[in-house]
């Protein structure tokens, strides 16, 4: 009878142990975010400016327009035909709802499918990441 008494205790005690343990964990993490909350205000990040309607514009000078200062690069560059490139352009804009020209979070333009395409074909032309 002991024996059953005294292992109902110890686990009591461990019990009360372990609940002491966690309540003065979540008091320290709490002081903490409490702390860093204070320490540092929260910033609003500056908006970096990018004029994605020019972007198009200049892509289009360069490589798609009739007098285009690109044209005779432009199967090396992206290793296939203009009047390929357009008819891919085409079919993602048809199928699917990324490759639109639609507005983004703060009511800009945002990229052009033009744009989209030619960053999505030339990195899979030239077998690099976006960020090379």
């Amino acid at each position: 009878m002991s024996s059953s008494s005294s292992s109902d205790s110890t686990a009591v005690e461990d019990t009360k142990f372990i609940g002491s343990v966690m309540a003065k964990t979540v008091a320290y993490y709490q002081n903490r975010l409490g702390e860093t909350s204070r320490a540092r205000p929260k910033l609003r990040k500056s908006m970096l400016r990018r004029n994605h309607e020019a972007g198009h514009d200049h892509l289009i000078e360069d490589y798609f327009a009739d007098d285009a200062i690109y044209a005779v690069k432009f199967r090396r560059r992206f290793r296939m035909r203009k009047e390929l490139f357009l008819r891919i352009i085409g079919d993602l804009e048809c199928h699917f709802p990324y490759f639109q020209w639609k507005m983004d979070g703060r009511r800009k333009k945002g990229f052009s499918l033009i744009q989209k395409c030619t960053a999505a074909i030339r990195q899979l032309a030239y077998g690099m990441g976006a960020d090379k």
